[in-house]
């Protein structure tokens, strides 16, 4: 399997896949100034490499807050998740994570989760300060 890394920036998240539970992390802030070359490069890379997740796939999402533009990748994302699902019948999830204080968070997830059938798990996190 193909490794990612993608180091965060004041304008990006953290992006990175975590073998050993078949997660990819998308965490931080997501608004970036080109946000097609951002995201299409990890959308190509998942569409590469899920298909080696043969017991399960997940994805976690901590942004504390990210633009209209990174929402239509994610959720691009998400359904390229939805579709490995159908396709290979493995168990999928996205865990969303929002800081305690931030319920707007809280329902962008709840939103997202309408919108693709895979099921979502909603962690309530606090901040480091």
């Amino acid at each position: 399997m193909e490794h990612l890394y993608i180091e965060p920036s004041g304008r990006t998240p953290e992006v990175f896949f975590n073998i050993d539970d078949s997660k990819l992390c998308i965490l931080g802030r997501s608004f970036p100034e080109d946000v097609s070359a951002f995201y299409l490069p990890i959308e190509k890379w998942l569409k590469n490499n899920i298909v080696e997740c043969v017991k399960c796939f997940n994805m976690e999402i901590q942004l504390e807050y990210f633009n209209t533009t990174s929402s239509k990748y994610l959720l691009e994302m998400m359904r390229i998740i939805e579709d490995y699902k159908k396709k290979h019948d493995v168990p999928v999830a996205v865990h969303w994570k929002y800081f305690s204080n931030d319920e707007d968070m809280k329902e962008s997830g709840m939103e997202y989760q309408q919108f693709v059938s895979i099921p979502f798990v909603f962690e309530e996190v606090r901040k480091n300060v």
